[in-house]
């Protein structure tokens, strides 16, 4: 059965990696003011503003930021920068049975998408198919966070989807 991560509450420590392409300083310093301001406090992996080509530090540097997020107690939820090419490279160098011993909240979506299906095969931890820190901003819809802390901070099962106000569900694509 897999693991389900302990609730996000105001006040926790979210860990901040960029595990794909990097992004402006500017930019993930403005998600990260306005991930504060919803009261959650934010650690900053060691090669978060790291570039090297297209990008964010060595395969090997991103794979540890997001190892030490597991591994500190602090870190109630891990959230990646942005997706981005390059996310596959940094799965040989994860340590499974840690992240296992360690589960936190993990979102994303794009490239993360790859990670979090490899977490919950290999460490069998629940992940969430969610916001990244760069869609921590003021243009993003209301509903989009309501969502997201609906989901983080409870374990309860099932939940229900529901979609956003004026947009039915059909089963027409």
């Amino acid at each position: 059965m897999a693991i389900k991560p302990l609730a996000l509450q105001r006040g926790d420590t979210i860990g901040i990696v960029t595990l794909g392409s990097p992004l402006a300083a500017e930019r993930i310093n403005a998600c990260i003011a306005y991930l504060q301001s919803m009261g959650l406090q934010v650690l900053l992996g060691r090669y978060v503003y790291a570039e090297n080509g297209f990008l964010a530090g060595s395969d090997q540097q991103r794979a540890e930021d997001l190892m030490s997020m597991f591994t500190n107690p602090r870190v109630k939820m891990i959230l990646p920068v942005r997706g981005g090419v390059g996310v596959e490279g940094i799965l040989p160098y994860l340590d499974y049975s840690v992240i296992k011993a360690n589960p936190k909240l993990i979102s994303g979506y794009s490239d993360i998408t790859i990670l979090l299906n490899v977490l919950y095969q290999y460490a069998d931890i629940v992940t969430l198919h969610s916001l990244l820190l760069l869609d921590f901003r003021a243009n993003t819809p209301p509903y989009n966070f309501e969502q997201f802390f609906t989901a983080t901070s409870s374990t309860a099962v099932p939940r229900p989807l529901v979609n956003p106000p004026g947009m039915p569900l059909t089963g027409k694509v």
